[in-house]
């Protein structure tokens, strides 16, 4: 089956410019629209600790009218769309990826798993990686830091992903999109504010966004054939399986991977035995600071913090 595939990015509240960008998916004929994260753009109302009861009320609102735009487009367009927002049910709020079917409907959901720790002062951790079937291929979905953990998308694959879904935040580099569709056999989908992407299962990038402010970019999918190797292919002369998808399965030595499922790896052991500020009254130092420095920069001011881990960039002190 050949489909095509969109990812759109964007910023900014649930508002006319995620449906418009979403409906512009689905009048170029895309089968699969992916939105980014957060949809709604709560990200400083999650960290604010002054009133938590405003992210959870603010959650539940925006939610609330996302479901129903969401579902409007997708039955509109006849096609299939994931998006990501906070939603809460009942003592917990999650960050979640639904993917709604052609007809509006939900077809299932993801708990995003691995939480930054200021996320996790108002968030729940998912705890598991589903994947769902449509008329175009098995879907799983990941979202923003769940990126570091080469094990999310595996999971995601193990479970069935012919597709992987990833709203995100902060821009997934081109390599590293390319490396986790090869080697999990899978066509893998970023939607995020700068570097969203398609990437097929031979680590091809098939559209890509670039810079752009707003976009929609789409490609066309033959997902049942896309992880077949030529039939000239060495290993296939060897294995008999042609499909790589399928040798990579066969070939799996689980009995050997134990270390990915221990709690306290040998690798663990260089770094010192600490744990992450997450006490009541670290947490509180930790938001005092924060605040302070949104303050500097709504002020005009430098901030002490950066979202960048390199150092090159900063002055020597």
């Amino acid at each position: 089956m050949t489909s095509s595939l969109s990812t759109r990015r964007g910023s900014g509240r649930v508002r006319r410019s995620h449906a418009a960008l979403l409906a512009r998916a689905g009048e170029q004929g895309a089968d699969l629209a992916v939105a980014g994260e957060d949809i709604a753009s709560l990200g400083y109302a999650l960290t604010y600790l002054d009133d938590p009861a405003v992210f959870r009320t603010l959650a539940r609102e925006s939610a609330d009218y996302a479901r129903g735009v969401l579902a409007r487009i997708a039955r509109r367009h006849t096609m299939h769309v994931v998006a990501c927002f906070f939603e809460p049910d009942r003592d917990s709020v999650y960050n979640v990826a639904v993917l709604y079917a052609r007809d509006g409907e939900v077809i299932g959901r993801y708990h995003k798993v691995h939480l930054p720790v200021y996320e996790t002062w108002a968030v729940t951790p998912g705890n598991s990686f589903p994947a769902y079937e449509t008329d175009i291929g098995v879907v799983g979905m990941l979202i923003c830091y769940d990126q570091m953990w080469p094990e999310s998308a595996a999971a995601c694959a193990l479970n069935g992903a012919r597709i992987i879904c990833h709203p995100s935040a902060a821009s997934l580099p081109d390599y590293q999109m390319r490396a986790r569709a090869m080697d999990c056999q899978v066509f893998y989908i970023s939607a995020t504010r700068s570097g969203s992407r398609i990437v097929s299962p031979t680590a091809r990038i098939l559209a890509d966004a670039g810079e752009r402010d707003e976009a929609v970019v789409t490609a066309d999918a033959d997902i049942a054939n896309a992880s077949l190797a030529p039939e000239n292919f060495w290993e296939y002369l060897y294995s008999g399986i042609r499909d790589h998808r399928e040798r990579h399965l066969r070939l799996r030595r689980q009995d050997a991977y134990g270390v990915l499922l221990n709690a306290g790896p040998p690798a663990l052991n260089a770094y010192p035995n600490r744990g992450i500020a997450n006490a009541p009254e670290a947490i509180r130092d930790i938001y005092e600071k924060q605040k302070q420095d949104y303050l500097r920069g709504l002020r005009g001011e430098s901030q002490h913090y950066t979202w960048s881990w390199s150092t090159e960039d900063q002055d020597e002190t």
